[in-house]
């Protein structure tokens, strides 16, 4: 189990558990932002998903 840095909430992480069957956000987007990154091992589905659009929404913003 992990427990999201953001959230605190406890959840499965399967990051290294099952070679042939990689985590449940392998099949998502990277986080663009380093510092967000850098201070978290794994988030939970919600809040990366949560920061993933956030993440999205930004890059929309900016682009012109």
């Amino acid at each position: 189990m992990a427990q999201c840095p953001s959230c605190q909430q406890a959840f499965f992480c399967g990051a290294g558990q099952h070679p042939a069957q990689p985590c449940w956000c392998s099949g998502l987007p990277p986080l663009a932002s380093a510092s967000l990154a850098a201070t978290a091992k794994c988030y939970c589905p919600a809040c990366l998903e949560r920061l993933l659009q956030a993440q999205a929404a930004a890059a929309q913003k900016a682009s012109p």
